[in-house]
């Protein structure tokens, strides 16, 4: 769209062909909510951390963590004390306020929280928008559905990114001593920051043609024997990946 998260490189998942970065993203997507296992679940945050670190920079990897850092921390919060049945690992005054088993449950869900952001991160900033559109073509989603997608993929992240901004810039305002930002304020200037969008957002549909009947370009795409090996690496090594781990 008229926005973009897409960050430019020359690493190797850069010049992966979109195709088989969207079956790498589904299949491995799927797969870590079959994996149940300490080490698989652990392992399957590694990998996409180590993809991300070798694509996109320390600095990127960084940004991507503090963006997830504040729901690991709720997660951890109060997850553990709605589900208090089973061996005790923190008891006060009798009451249970960590168990193995809500640790073990806790654990499971923001490994696979951690798994999926950073898989999908690494999609939308290593792809630019219109070739995501023109893989999803290829696999005959219909158009409508293809740029729906895209801008739930894009928009969501700069969304986060915007509110950021936002709130740092509410917090200069705020008389020296005092510490954090005006909610209410933040809020309201996100609100007409993210209605001012929708202008830009429908000329840029327009401009791409939103509704057209007809829309080919995903024809253009080469088929190659590089295409096609990739397409298989895409494919077995999430499904390696699962069966290793599970």
């Amino acid at each position: 769209m008229n926005t973009s998260s897409y960050i430019y490189g020359t690493s190797f998942y850069h010049r992966y062909d979109v195709r088989a970065k969207l079956i790498f993203t589904l299949l491995y997507s799927v797969l870590i909510f079959f994996i149940h296992s300490w080490y698989g679940l652990l392992s399957s945050a590694v990998v996409p951390f180590i993809i991300f670190i070798f694509s996109l920079g320390w600095k990127e990897t960084a940004k991507a963590m503090k963006r997830l850092l504040p729901v690991l921390i709720l997660l951890f919060i109060f997850l553990p004390l709605q589900d208090r049945e089973g061996t005790p690992l923190l008891v006060i005054n009798d009451f249970s306020v960590f168990t193995a088993e809500g640790l073990y449950r806790v654990s499971r869900l923001a490994s696979r929280f951690v798994s999926l952001s950073l898989i999908l991160m690494l999609l939308i900033e290593t792809e630019r928008s219109e070739n995501i559109i023109k893989g999803l073509r290829f696999f005959r989603l219909p158009y409508n559905a293809s740029i729906l997608l895209s801008i739930i993929l894009r928009f969501i992240p700069y969304l986060g990114s915007l509110f950021e901004e936002i709130r740092a810039s509410m917090s200069l305002r705020l008389t020296e001593g005092k510490r954090g930002f005006p909610i209410m304020p933040s809020i309201t200037a996100f609100a007409v920051a993210s209605v001012r969008m929708i202008p830009d957002t429908a000329a840029a549909l327009e401009e791409r043609g939103f509704g057209r009947r007809g829309r080919t370009e995903y024809k253009k795409l080469p088929l190659s024997r590089k295409v096609f090996t990739e397409f298989v690496i895409s494919a077995i090594l999430p499904v390696m990946f699962f069966i290793i781990m599970r």
